[in-house]
This record gives structure tokens, sequence and C-alpha cells, in this order.
């Protein structure tokens, strides 16, 4: 009985709502966003373009300092924007749409003179 009661509190626990992250820049803090943005790096980033972004990955290059309109176009678009002089001849990197919201908080990383502490 007692292993009925412990199954059905872990299931019931299971399905109650979960707290729904605040994305919005507006109302965080300096810290917040370079921490969001530091662990959406190094989480979808990393493994290609090095967890320092300051240095060259083995696939793509360092990415620190990048512009909005460079991490949009090539987060979106898998396009380097008019004008835009690739650091790299290779075209492997994919589109990641999933990441349009998080693009700020990237942009908020790779331009902290600390990202690579």
């Amino acid at each position: 009985m007692s292993f009925f009661i412990l199954l059905s509190s872990l299931v019931f626990s299971s399905c109650t709502k979960k707290e729904t992250v605040n994305l919005d820049p507006q109302s965080m803090t300096a810290e917040q966003k370079l921490s969001r943005g530091k662990s959406i790096y190094l989480a979808n980033c990393a493994a290609c373009h090095n967890a320092n972004p300051k240095i060259d990955g083995n696939i793509g290059p360092a990415v620190f300092g990048s512009s909005r309109e460079l991490l949009w176009s090539r987060v979106m678009d898998g396009k380097y924007p008019d004008g835009y002089k690739p650091k790299r001849d290779s075209a492997t990197m994919v589109k990641l749409p999933h990441l349009e919201k998080e693009i700020p908080f990237i942009f908020e990383f790779l331009n902290d003179p600390k990202a690579d502490q």
C-alpha cells in the first residue's frame, strides 16, 4: 500500500505546472543576461566555436565581439550579412532558429570583456 501512495505522489507531483523562465531582457540584471548568454553559448555553440569565444574552435572561428546583425544572420538564416567577409571559407554552420529569443543573451555574453572567464 505504501508503494502505491509513493507512486501516486510522484505521478501527481510531476504533473504540477512548472515555473516559466522570464526571457525579457528589460527585466533582467546585466549579470542574469550574461549568465544566460554564457549558458546558451556553452550548450549550443562551444562544441564548434570553442568554450572560450575569443579562441578559434576546431570547426568555427572565434566569435567574441560578434555584432547582433551577424548573430541574427548566422543563427536564423545560416547566412552572412551583406558585405560581411567571413573569417573562414566553410559553410558548415546550420540554422538554429530555436535560439531566436536567445540571441540578445548570446550577444551580451559575446561582447562582455570577461567572456573567456
